[in-house]
């Protein structure tokens, strides 16, 4: 695990799930993933979690939480597997 990428800063997250990305990273020791359907943006953990749709990029990073905490909040515990 030691070619995880960290993120430089919460915007360098939100602009490449906004660009369509597909990302994969761990975070606490579980993996999840970003992607869209249907233009709407998506969390689910992996490989089995059930995906969460949000409206918008900005929805995501403030109402999906994650051991209680937003991510936007905790982006800088984000270890990027792919992107």
């Amino acid at each position: 695990m030691n070619d995880l990428y960290e993120l430089a800063n919460l915007d360098e997250l939100i602009d490449e799930i906004e660009s369509g990305m597909d990302i994969e990273f761990y975070i606490y020791g579980f993996r999840y993933n970003i992607s869209w359907r249907n233009d709407k943006p998506f969390i689910c953990a992996c490989p089995d979690g059930k995906a969460v749709f949000f409206n918008t990029t900005t929805e995501m990073m403030e109402e999906f939480k994650i051991n209680g905490l937003p991510l936007k909040d905790i982006w800088q515990d984000i270890k990027i597997i792919h992107m």
